[in-house]
C-alpha cells in the first residue's frame, strides 16, 4: 500500500512535475480563497458578459433560458389558421362574380366621334405621332413669348411696393 501511495505521489505532472507538488500548490493556495470571495460575482459577470453571445442559440433554447422563436411563429400561423376556419365563405352570384373579375378592364368604347380622338387612335396603332408637333410648338411659342396681359401681377406688385414705400 505504501507504494501505491508512493508511486501516485510521484505522477508526473505538466506545469508542477509530480502529483504531490501540485497538490501541495493547491492547499497553499485554497487557503487564500476567503480573501477572494468578494470578486466571485463581479468576475463571474464580466466573465459571462463575454462568453455569453458566443453561446449557440440552439443551446440557449434547450436549457431554457431564450425561447423558440420557430415556435412562436408557428403558434401565430395556428391561430390564424382558427380563425380562418371560423370565418364563412360567402358565395357571389355569377354575374357579380363576373363583374368583379372585369372590373379593371373599364368600358369600352367603340365610336370614337372627335377628328382629335380619330387621328390619336391612328396614331397609337402606328406609333407616330408627328401630328402633335404643331400643337407642341404652338404651346412653346406661347410659353416662351409672353403676352400683353401676362405681366400684369408683376406691374401690380411694383405698384403695391412703390405705394409702401411712398406711406414710410
Amino acid at each position: 500500500m505504501a507504494t501505491l501511495t508512493r508511486l501516485i505521489r510521484t505522477l508526473p505532472l505538466p506545469l508542477f512535475g509530480t502529483l504531490q507538488t501540485a497538490t501541495t500548490f493547491t492547499l497553499a493556495k485554497s487557503r487564500a480563497l476567503p480573501r477572494l470571495a468578494g470578486w466571485v460575482l463581479p468576475l463571474g459577470v464580466g466573465a459571462l458578459w463575454f462568453i455569453w453571445p458566443a453561446v449557440d442559440d440552439e443551446w440557449k433554447q434547450e436549457m431554457g433560458f431564450k425561447s423558440d422563436p420557430e415556435a412562436a411563429l408557428k403558434a401565430v400561423e395556428e391561430a390564424k389558421a382558427k380563425e380562418l376556419a371560423k370565418k364563412t365563405v360567402v358565395e357571389l352570384p355569377v354575374e357579380v362574380m363576373a363583374k368583379v373579375e372585369g372590373a379593371y378592364k373599364g368600358e369600352e368604347v367603340d365610336e370614337v366621334t372627335a377628328e382629335e380622338d380619330l387621328m390619336l387612335v391612328k396614331a397609337a396603332g402606328t406609333g407616330d405621332f408627328t401630328y402633335l408637333e404643331e400643337q407642341w410648338e404652338a404651346f412653346n411659342d406661347k410659353a416662351i413669348r409672353p403676352g400683353e396681359d401676362d405681366d400684369d401681377d408683376d406691374d401690380d406688385e411694383d405698384e403695391e411696393e412703390e405705394e409702401e414705400e411712398e406711406e414710410e
